[in-house]
């Protein structure tokens, strides 16, 4: 990393880093949405937790924060120059974004983790039913299937919950988020005239 990159806090391999899933790893995607670079969420993170103002400077595109002396966007390569200027805060839209989109990942991976868990629970149960021994004596029973619960439950949660749940519902929330982006898209840039204000009069001189 150098010095250029730690000054406008965007590492050397942003654009080859996969996007965020549920923020414990990271997931590629290859779609119009240039929603959200790493950057971007961990402020937008840290404002709706309350550690930091949505304040600063960012791209005027995709909102990924950018030092005073940078012109060009280290995330979408927009130019600050020629193209949509930089702004001094994150749209209240794009926050709200982040947080559906959130708020969906935690959906898939707490539901696929609590089926993990109920697997965990009724395999423990065949176990322990389906072997006599174990079956006829309640000590070596209870013991197994503690034991069972206790390991095959986290890792079948694991599994489900921080594997096949966290992919699917990134997929799903990033699906959401482009229809979102592509929803908005024409409103930020082309916004309706405030309410109340009269229509503009007609040059046109009536025959």
């Amino acid at each position: 990393m150098n010095e250029q990159s730690v000054l406008d806090g965007a590492p050397d391999d942003e654009a080859a880093r996969p996007r965020l899933g549920t923020g414990e790893r990271r997931f590629d995607h290859d779609d119009d949405c240039p929603l959200f670079s790493e950057r971007l969420e961990e402020h937008l993170v840290a404002v709706t937790r309350g550690e930091q103002p949505n304040a600063g400077r960012f791209c005027g595109h995709c909102y990924t924060p950018m030092s005073p002396e940078r012109e060009r966007c280290p995330h979408c390569d927009e130019d600050a120059r020629t193209g949509r200027p930089p702004l001094a805060a994150v749209p209240d839209e794009v926050l709200a974004m982040l947080r559906r989109q959130r708020k969906t990942e935690r959906a898939y991976v707490t539901g696929y983790a609590y089926l993990g868990l109920g697997l965990a629970i009724i395999g423990g149960l065949a176990l322990v039913l389906g072997l006599p021994p174990l079956r006829d004596n309640l000590i070596a029973a209870t013991i197994t299937y503690g034991l069972f619960l206790f390991i095959g439950g986290r890792t079948l949660a694991g599994i489900l919950g921080g594997g096949i749940g966290d992919r699917k519902g990134y997929e799903k929330a990033r699906s959401r988020l482009c229809t979102d982006w592509a929803e908005w898209l024409p409103i930020r840039d082309d916004p309706p005239p405030p309410a109340g204000d009269p229509p503009e009069a007609s040059t046109t001189a009536e025959g």
